[in-house]
């Protein structure tokens, strides 16, 4: 099991007030407050729509151990030697990744070790990033039975609201506008946000195969 928790959030939003109200064509100083809201719920739902991270923030992804890699069952009889292999990488969830602070493991009593980074590298050009077991490194080992795996590492695009990509950025806007014009709205049913949202996000979005959002074995579904 993995869980994935902010250890520092970031320090602005992608928008701020004066340019959605603007945006929503809106008087100044006009609900104003609920502008606001309504910004972080977009970065929420644009960040959970694209498994990206916009502005600068630091996770923890907690991890019980290090999985197998996913074998598939062969049909037949075979002899010899058969063994289910280590999987030799550890996959962010969150992009794009910036920089890995550390790994650590835990023991049944607590106590932590850090891991040296002679054992793994950081592959941060891939997305979903991921920490790669290096020739001759090794997993820590004696893992208390939760979260025995503590990894922390820093994501977004950077501190400034320009570093975002600009189709990001009219997508949350067109979804403020989405929601402030349904606010209230209760049709028995899910609104869904209009195609012109999701087809701005599309190009960003990472494709996810995988029973959990967090790695671990292959399996069916997508983001």
């Amino acid at each position: 099991m993995s869980g994935l928790t902010i250890t520092t959030a970031p320090q602005n939003e992608p928008l701020d007030a004066a340019e959605t109200i603007s945006y929503l064509r809106l008087d100044a100083n006009v609900d104003t407050t609920l502008v606001n809201n309504l910004i972080q719920a977009a970065r929420f739902w644009c960040e959970d729509y694209t498994n990206r991270t916009l502005l600068t923030t630091t996770f923890t992804l907690s991890l019980d151990g290090i999985g197998y890699v996913d074998v598939p069952i062969k049909e037949g009889f075979h002899t010899g030697y058969s063994d289910t292999p280590r999987i030799n990488y550890i996959e962010l969830p969150k992009s794009p990744v910036q920089s890995v602070t550390h790994i650590k493991s835990y023991t049944d009593d607590n106590t932590a070790s850090t891991l040296a980074t002679s054992n793994y590298y950081s592959d941060l050009v891939r997305e979903p990033a991921r920490i790669v077991l290096r020739d001759g490194g090794s997993w820590p080992t004696d893992l208390r039975n939760a979260n025995g795996i503590e990894v922390e590492y820093v994501t977004g695009y950077g501190d400034s609201r320009g570093t975002i990509p600009e189709p990001i950025r009219v997508a949350m806007l067109e979804y403020i506008s989405f929601l402030y014009e349904h606010r209230g709205d209760d049709e028995g049913r899910a609104l869904n946000p209009p195609m012109m949202i999701t087809s701005l996000l599309q190009p960003y979005v990472i494709m996810r195969y995988g029973v959990s959002s967090y790695g671990g074995g292959m399996g069916f579904g997508y983001r």
